[in-house]
């Protein structure tokens, strides 16, 4: 006897390699065909209401192909293989050679797909889908969304729809695209209840998304795209976490700072290095030589009073920030093979000042006044020198 049950978004219907027990029709909602290696999960396609999975049974295959991840919760009809099988024995032969060939063209269609995909990647989001999936939102929210100054917030529904029809996106990667931006603070998503549905039964979901900065947006997916096509500047758009936390410093560093009429921030040397110093860092010249290979410069002017200034555009430092932030987070989906929302990072903090402590000369790094080694970088204590001498 066949039976109705409802799987919630993130079970699966079945594994790679599971045996054929039951045949799976769709009454609604989604189901990714996707595969396993290596923890992370490839997709192949998404399927819907009507579509039938275990049917190779006839063909005389005994184990699934793929995986079937919920992608929306599902109501299925599910069907004892032995009942199944018995109703396509009672078949006449021509539906029975009706069904064999439908069964044995999908089965090559879904194998061509899911070589096609592996052949191009085998990541969620490769480095050549980044441009496009995130120009394709700015491109929506542009031409269809509702402008207050930079911000910009669309239907999710419109959004969802362009992007698949115009830009060709899948609207798994539309999803995860938008997830980023959230997670890195530059969107948000707009939480409401369906309208057309009972205020007793309706459910909070998502009804719009509003990004925060369309300008940055555009500068993000064009820096990368120009960058990636660009013979031997590639390594521009790679993830660098030493510059990305020295940037992030900077920036903290100069935060409540006014910039001129040409967007330059200036702020006294000496107190650029304290802050630094504060959070175990030694600012020195190498960290500017570091952002100066990633195109971002800093300016030292000498002052009447005696004083260094460092300067250097916030904009553009505050552009850059956000450029990696979203690249880093790229990185992390191909890692894992999804969006990790509770993976939050809470920033730069302060290295604990230990009373009676005493100062790496390599690092500054404040550490235990009786320790013989810096427990930040490992070099020799002073004091540790001069007892032994």
């Amino acid at each position: 006897m066949s039976e109705v049950k409802v799987y919630k978004k993130g079970q699966f219907l079945f594994k790679a390699g599971d045996k054929i027990q039951s045949v799976f029709v769709i009454q609604s909602g989604q189901v990714n065909l996707c595969l396993q290696k290596n923890n992370k999960i490839f997709d192949i396609m998404t399927v819907g209401n009507g579509y039938v999975f275990g049917d190779l049974v006839v063909l005389g295959t005994n184990q699934y192909l793929y995986s079937g991840l919920v992608q929306s919760e599902v109501k299925v009809t599910e069907i004892p293989v032995e009942i199944f099988k018995l109703q396509y024995e009672a078949l006449n032969p021509l539906n029975k050679t009706f069904i064999k060939t439908m069964a044995e063209r999908l089965k090559w269609a879904v194998n061509e797909v899911k070589n096609s995909k592996q052949d191009k990647t085998a990541q969620p989001c490769a480095e050549d889908a980044v441009p496009r999936v995130f120009g394709a939102i700015f491109h929506v929210l542009n031409h269809k969304g509702v402008k207050v100054g930079n911000k910009v917030k669309t239907d999710w529904l419109t959004l969802r729809n362009y992007s698949q029809r115009i830009f060709g996106e899948s609207l798994k990667r539309i999803e995860q695209a938008t997830q980023i931006l959230v997670k890195t603070k530059q969107g948000e998503y707009i939480m409401g209840k369906d309208p057309n549905m009972p205020e007793s039964e309706a459910e909070t979901e998502i009804q719009g998304f509003q990004i925060y900065d369309l300008p940055a947006l555009e500068a993000f997916f064009e820096f990368y795209q120009y960058y990636y096509y660009k013979g031997g500047k590639s390594e521009l758009i790679k993830y660098d976490e030493a510059n990305y936390n020295t940037l992030r410093l900077l920036l903290m560093a100069y935060e409540g700072v006014e910039c001129d009429k040409f967007g330059v921030v200036s702020k006294e040397f000496n107190q650029v290095v304290e802050f630094f110093k504060e959070y175990g860092v030694s600012l020195g010249a190498g960290h500017f030589t570091a952002l100066e290979a990633k195109g971002l410069f800093c300016k030292r002017k000498n002052t009447s009073d005696g004083t260094v200034q460092l300067q250097f555009d916030i904009k553009e430092f505050a552009n850059q920030i956000n450029m990696w932030a979203l690249i880093r987070e790229v990185d992390k989906l191909n890692e894992k093979g999804y969006v990790d929302m509770d993976d939050i990072d809470e920033g730069p903090k302060k290295k604990a000042v230990i009373e009676g402590g005493q100062e790496c000369t390599a690092c500054h790094t404040i550490v235990a006044l009786e320790a013989k080694f810096c427990s930040e970088c490992g070099a020799r204590m002073a004091a540790s020198e001069r007892k032994a001498a």
